[in-house]
């Protein structure tokens, strides 16, 4: 790893609460201690980063606290979904509070979603007694490098070439980055995996993203792949047989999306007389074992498998890990793990990680808690 990203690591970690002393910088990473203390040394020499006078214990000698130096405070994580919100504040030393749920439209645009959650992330500011420094969204669109523009999102009407990252700083003053939703989680499913206990961590992954949309990433040794125009890893529009004649939100036709995703399963129940307003009833309808869901639901996990077959077969990753709501509902992964072990080769196969997500519904903001904290305290001070 070069320099530059092992001080990025090491910075994010802390910044995020994630970590902070060097041997927990070392067990999160997987860095050699000397790498660990010289990527500290450099940004304490740079002024990014202080050795608090506190101490920790670590199960030998105490060592010294680790904080970031650049006074932003809390940060508000915010995922941003076709019709619900989730929000969380994050700081150096609380972690990830809880996550509030909320309601919202994304077609409503950029300034009645963003009111709703400026409403939600002043009350948890008060209720934890912290000032927010920066907010980081992930929303369900590509996005560009910069981490500020949502480009020609399909399902996002009049979020389209917006600078959502200076419409918040317009509205509520904070400084502020945007990410796909989908490369969040990603990110966040491989740092939450190196926390637990007896579970090998997973850098090199296919994530999917599976609620009322389909959405995907490619995370190569921890890092997502962005491509040209933030489009990288979008699986929602591969074209697939089962859904020939479908329109689809995009302007196509035939996207694995009409057929996949937790809208198209609800739709084609409704046209069997089988009607389920939103995701929720559609999930406790899959709790409760009805049959004809539990099969709708393996179908729409099976033709995501087959369509996936062919990015594990030319990229060979370690693991397919499977997000979003329908992935609390195991027939849809086990369509996607049986559609994957009959298309792929064995030797593909042998050693491939086929799960749902560990992170749960707060994976995204696992990984914009890692993402943001240099990035922003950058944004504060251009």
């Amino acid at each position: 790893m070069a320099t530059h990203d092992v001080d990025e690591t090491v910075l994010t970690l802390i910044g995020s609460g994630q970590a902070d002393t060097r041997p927990a910088i070392v067990k999160q990473t997987g860095l050699a201690p000397s790498t660990v203390s010289a990527a500290v040394s450099r940004l304490v020499e740079a002024g990014v980063i202080t050795e608090a006078d506190q101490s920790v214990s670590t199960g030998g000698r105490r060592a010294r606290r680790l904080v970031t130096s650049d006074g932003i405070g809390a940060l508000a994580l915010v995922e941003l979904g076709a019709h619900h919100g989730l929000v969380a504040l994050t700081d150096p030393t609380r972690g990830i509070g809880e996550a509030t749920s909320l309601l919202i439209d994304i077609a409503s645009g950029p300034k009645a979603v963003l009111s709703v959650v400026m409403r939600e992330i002043a009350r948890q500011e008060k209720a934890a007694g912290v000032r927010v420094g920066g907010l980081v969204l992930a929303v369900p669109g590509p996005v560009d490098e910069e981490g500020s523009r949502v480009i020609r999102p399909s399902r996002m009407p009049g979020w389209d070439g917006i600078n959502v990252a200076e419409a918040v700083t317009r509205q509520c003053g904070l400084a502020a980055l945007i990410e796909n939703d989908a490369r969040a989680g990603a990110i966040g499913e491989s740092i939450y995996r190196r926390r637990l206990q007896g579970v090998a961590p997973i850098d090199t992954l296919i994530y999917i993203k599976a609620g009322s949309a389909i959405g995907g990433a490619y995370l190569v040794d921890g890092v997502p792949l962005v491509g040209q125009g933030g489009l990288a890893g979008d699986v929602s529009h591969i074209p697939v047989d089962a859904a020939a004649g479908r329109p689809c939100k995009c302007g196509n036709v035939g996207c694995l999306e009409t057929v996949a995703s937790a809208d198209s399963i609800r739709a084609d129940l409704a046209a069997v007389g089988l009607v389920y307003e939103n995701n929720a009833q559609l999930l406790a309808a899959a709790r409760d074992g009805i049959p004809e869901v539990a099969t709708a639901i393996r179908q729409a996990g099976t033709l995501l498998g087959h369509s996936l077959a062919h990015l594990v077969s030319f990229l060979a990753p370690q693991g397919v890990i499977v997000g979003g709501a329908l992935s609390a509902v195991d027939a849809f992964s086990a369509g996607v793990r049986a559609a994957l072990h009959q298309s792929c080769l064995p030797p593909i196969m042998e050693h491939l990680v086929i799960e749902s997500s560990r992170s749960g519904r707060e994976a995204a903001l696992w990984g914009l808690s890692t993402l943001t904290p240099q990035k922003i305290s950058k944004e504060n001070r251009s």
